[in-house]
Order: structure tokens, then C-alpha cells, then sequence
């Protein structure tokens, strides 16, 4: 009962360990790669950023409308002296004066006041008088609310400009996010191709050494057989043989390990993660496209070229809004107030409690000592320099390609003279291993022939795996890798 128990808990530990790793193709790789991988998250959070961006941008199109509120308290009523002289007017008084003093007569009253109002027949026209008091205007407690708004009528095309600037970066950031979705791509391919060549180089050894192991015990029987060919320092040579490829046997399996480490790091999965491939060989290369057409179609996808091209556009923006300093700036202003004071006297009487106001504003800079011209001119010429920068990257865009692609063709012909190779080393080891058995051939003899159809045969996995790593990167290159992965 007690080794039931043991073999259930190694099964459940078994099944367990069997459900943890997961067995991905390259495409379902590439599709964990773009979900996970902590680079395109960043890239992404930029492409928000830059539509926040070009949001504010937008906002211009909009007034703005800003609400005041100050409560404040003076250190004592606000009042204004009225200090100085003014003229009094005399001139209507004393017509009432002398009406009244001919009324007076005209009744037969020959006696009349002296003064009427203070006013005699002697008081001139105008009278001037001093002034010296103090008048309160309001109480030292106000409330002031106050609602602005402001809007731009005319900028001299600045706003468009900004606009068109937050746009483009918009678009920049979409190409950012795409050429990190290329990268992306890129080192799963490689790093997925790594892992299925060292898994082919794996199986060679593996069978190389088998075969190896027999040829050894054969080298031994033959040499305690007596026979005429194999002595002893054949048997230690093929000994010799076993031993280093373990040895080589050792090191690919660590090599293994790296490369299924390096794939799990551009997946996006944890280091304690494990992981299968599905595929054991490579696609068959196939040369289908010329290089002038990949330098084309590089030219209208690849994401640094097509980022430059933006680049240009947002330096013509950048010259208009410089240009608008040289116009006038036309807006709307508005207005309204409303003063909570106790005292309804003096400046903050129910007069001037509520108000508003209305205008229209015009700013244009008629000199600022050249300063618009040289900034439309640095803008100007930053642009030149971009164009210039244009033309070595077209170069530079070329030169890549054409390494990439006589990198590919070099594997791809590598892999046709290798594939005839290995057929024929095959077929070598074969027959100097029966003629061996019978004791025809050398022992060098057959063991170079084991040591040369391995070599053959892995430098034909390597020519595969060049071809596609070529491949990958001419993708990358010419800014497709997302459009490839999704055909497959």
C-alpha cells in the first residue's frame, strides 16, 4: 500500500511538472511575446501620452473661462482725501436774489434781507472754495467674484501649427510602438531558432555518439580478435572520440538551456518559467525577392525612415508657428464681477457691485530686434538638416539590406551544396563501417567518416539557421516582421 502511495504522489508530481511547461510554435511564441513583453507596454503608454498631447493641442479651438473668488480683509476702511478748491457758481442764486428784490418793490417794500442764501448783491459771478475732508469708499471686509474669459480670434496660423506638431507625434509614437513590435518579433525568432538548432545539434550528438559507443566496442572486439588492422592505439583513438563528443554533447545542452532562457526573457516570462517548442526543424529556405524591391518596399515600411519623414512634417509646422510671430494676435476678452461689501456707498455702491466688461485685444510685435527672423531661419535650417540626415539613411537603409540579404543568399547556397553533403557523408560513413566490420578499412578510416558526416551534417543545420536568422533581420529591416508574422 505504501508503494502505491509513493508511485501516485511521483505520478501527481509528474503530471504536475508536465502541466507547468508550455509547448509553443513560433507563431504562438511571437503572440505571447507581443502580449507580455514589458518594452511594447512602454510603448504603449507613449502612444497615450502623445494623445493626451495632441488632446491639449485641441483644446486652443476652445475659449477658456476662469473663476476668481478673494475674500480679503483691509487693516481699516479704504478712504480717499479730497484736498484742494473748487468754483461755485453763483450766477442762478443771485437771479433768484434779484427777482426777489424786485417783487419786493413792486409791492411797495423798500426794504429787502441783505443776503439771500448768503448771496448779495455784492457776491460775484464765481465763488472759490477749499476743500480738505475724507471720504470712506467702502467697509475693510469684501468679497470679489470674478469670471474671465478669454478667446483667440486670430493667431497668425500659431494654433494650427501646435495642433499639426501634436498630431504628427502621434503618429510617431504609432511608429515607435511598431518598430518595437519588429524588434519583438525579431528576438523571438532568433532566439526560438537558436533553441531548434541547438535541439538538431542535440539529436546529432546524441546519435553520433551512439554510433561512436559502437564503433568503439567494435574497435575493441576486432583489436582482442586479432586482427591485422585495429591495434591498440585505434581503440584509445576511438575512445578518444567517445569522450569529446560527450564532451561536445555537454556543452550543447547547456547551450540549449541559454537559448530557451533568452526566449523566455523576449516572451515576456519569468526566468523560472519553463518552455517547449513544438518545431524540431527549420523551414526549407526559398530565395523569392530581389533586393532592389526590398529596398523599396524598406523605404515606404521601415519605421526609422518613416519616423524621419514625420520628423520633416513636424519642422514645417514648426516653421508656421515661428512664421505667426510676424502677424498680429486678435482675441475676445470678457468679463463679469460682482463686489460683496456692507457699505453701499462710495465705490461699491449697487452701481458698481455687478459688472461686466466687453473687448476685443490685438497684440503685433512690430520689433523685437530680428528675433522672429533668426528663429524662422534656425527652423528653416534644422529642417535642411533632417533632409540631410534623410539621405544617409536611405544609404545606411540600403547597405542593411544588402548585408542582410547576401547574408541570406550565402546560407541560402550553402544549404544546397550542404544538402547534397550530407547524403553523401551519410552514405561515406555507412560503407566505411560495413567495410570496417569486415575488417577492410583503417580505423581512422571510419572514424573520420562518423566525425565528418556530423560536422556535414550540423554545418547543414547551420546554414538553415543562418537563413533564417537573415531572413528575420531583413524583415526587421525593411519594417514587415509584423506583416509577415500575421501571413503565417
Amino acid at each position: 500500500m505504501k508503494k502505491i502511495t509513493i508511485v501516485c504522489s511521483l505520478l501527481a508530481t509528474i503530471s504536475l511538472y508536465s502541466q507547468q511547461i508550455q509547448k509553443v510554435d513560433l507563431d504562438e511564441a511571437i503572440n505571447i511575446a507581443l502580449k507580455n513583453n514589458n518594452k511594447l507596454k512602454i510603448s504603449k503608454t507613449s502612444i497615450k501620452i502623445a494623445q493626451q498631447m495632441y488632446k491639449q493641442a485641441m483644446s486652443a479651438n476652445y475659449p477658456t473661462i476662469d473663476l476668481n473668488i478673494i475674500g480679503m480683509r483691509m487693516d481699516q476702511d479704504p478712504t480717499y482725501d479730497m484736498v484742494g478748491t473748487t468754483i461755485v457758481d453763483n450766477t442762478a442764486t443771485k437771479a433768484i436774489y434779484n427777482s426777489l428784490s424786485q417783487a419786493a418793490l413792486a409791492d411797495g417794500d423798500n426794504v429787502l434781507s441783505a443776503t439771500y442764501a448768503g448771496i448779495s448783491a455784492a457776491t460775484p459771478d464765481q465763488s472759490v472754495l477749499p476743500i480738505d475732508m475724507e471720504v470712506k469708499v467702502a467697509n475693510r471686509d469684501s468679497l470679489v467674484s470674478q469670471i474671465n474669459m478669454q478667446y483667440p480670434l486670430y493667431v497668425g496660423g500659431k494654433i494650427q501649427a501646435l495642433q499639426q506638431q501634436a498630431k504628427l507625434g502621434k503618429k510617431i509614437a504609432q511608429v515607435g510602438y511598431e518598430r518595437d513590435k519588429n524588434q519583438v518579433i525579431l528576438d523571438v525568432k532568433k532566439y526560438y531558432y537558436s533553441v531548434v538548432l541547438t535541439k538538431q545539434l542535440k539529436q546529432l550528438s546524441s546519435d553520433t555518439l551512439s554510433r561512436m559507443e559502437f564503433l568503439k566496442e567494435l574497435t575493441s572486439r576486432l583489436y582482442q580478435g586479432g586482427s591485422m588492422h585495429v591495434k591498440k592505439t585505434d581503440y584509445l583513438r576511438s575512445k578518444l572520440s567517445v569522450n569529446l563528443i560527450k564532451s561536445l554533447d555537454n556543452k550543447i545542452s547547456q547551450k540549449e538551456e541559454l537559448a530557451k532562457s533568452a526566449l523566455l526573457n523576449a516572451m515576456g516570462l519569468r526566468w523560472e518559467d519553463e518552455i517547449e517548442i513544438k518545431d524540431q526543424i527549420l523551414e526549407e529556405p526559398i530565395m523569392s525577392e530581389q533586393m532592389d524591391s526590398l529596398i523599396k518596399k524598406a523605404y515606404q515600411f521601415n519605421p526609422d525612415f518613416n519616423t524621419l519623414n514625420l520628423a520633416l512634417d513636424i519642422q514645417d509646422a514648426k516653421i508656421d508657428e515661428s512664421k505667426s510671430d510676424f502677424l498680429p494676435h486678435i482675441g475676445i476678452n470678457a468679463s463679469a464681477q460682482n463686489i460683496k461689501n456692507s457699505y453701499d456707498f462710495g465705490i461699491v455702491n449697487d452701481n458698481n457691485k455687478n459688472s461686466w466688461t466687453l473687448g476685443i485685444g490685438a497684440t503685433w510685435s512690430l520689433f523685437n530686434g530680428g528675433k522672429t527672423t533668426h528663429e524662422v531661419e534656425q527652423k528653416r535650417l534644422e529642417k535642411l538638416k533632417l533632409q540631410q540626415t534623410k539621405i544617409v539613411l536611405e544609404q545606411g537603409i540600403a547597405l542593411q539590406i544588402k548585408q542582410a540579404f547576401l547574408n541570406m543568399k550565402s546560407a541560402y547556397e550553402q544549404f544546397l551544396t550542404l544538402k547534397e553533403a550530407v547524403v553523401t557523408a551519410k552514405q561515406n560513413r555507412e560503407l566505411n563501417t560495413r567495410a570496417y566490420q569486415e575488417d577492410m578499412v583503417q580505423t581512422k578510416d571510419v572514424i573520420e567518416s562518423q566525425l565528418f558526416e556530423a560536422y556535414t551534417q550540423g554545418d547543414f543545420y547551420k546554414a538553415q539557421y543562418d537563413y533564417a536568422v537573415a531572413k528575420a533581420q531583413l524583415d526587421y529591416i525593411v519594417g514587415v516582421a509584423t506583416k509577415e508574422n500575421k501571413r503565417r
